[in-house]
């Protein structure tokens, strides 16, 4: 079986080094690559050291139509609007876009939604187990 290609945006902030360290720790999965925001400061730094995992020879980028291209998943805990433009880029690349993004007008949800037709698209608006857990157990409560 080969790995999933996976690329992390947002790369540089505090969930983009987790979900970096993660998908680097993960049987199956490989990182692929990162980006930030176009002026960030971690732009042309090693994903890796960026990450606290060492060197791997990824550099930081800021475009993420070139991160894109080859990926099989892009992982975005970003902003709305960033989560937008990347759903559209997901959607051209036909890849899978996990959007860990929260605080979405119905502006945002329209257009990640006409992404979803040509991207598989994973969203939720709380991933922590605790947040989780607590509402299947207020479900069972229920």
């Amino acid at each position: 079986m080969s790995e999933l290609k996976i690329g992390v945006v947002g790369a540089a902030g505090r969930m983009g080094a987790t979900l970096v360290r993660m998908v680097h720790e993960t049987q199956g999965c490989r990182v692929a690559g990162g980006i930030e925001r176009p002026g960030s400061p971690a732009v042309g730094k090693d994903l890796g050291d960026i990450a606290g995992i060492g060197r791997l020879d990824l550099e930081i980028g800021d475009n993420a139509l070139e991160l894109f291209v080859g990926l099989d998943a892009v992982l975005d805990f970003t902003m709305p609007d960033a989560t937008v433009e990347f759903a559209a880029i997901a959607a051209q690349a036909r890849i899978v876009h996990v959007i860990g993004t929260t605080g979405f007008t119905d502006a945002h949800e329209e257009k990640i939604h006409a992404a979803a037709r040509h991207a598989r698209i994973i969203k939720s608006g709380n991933m922590s187990i605790g947040v989780n857990l607590l509402a299947a157990l207020v479900k069972q409560v229920a």
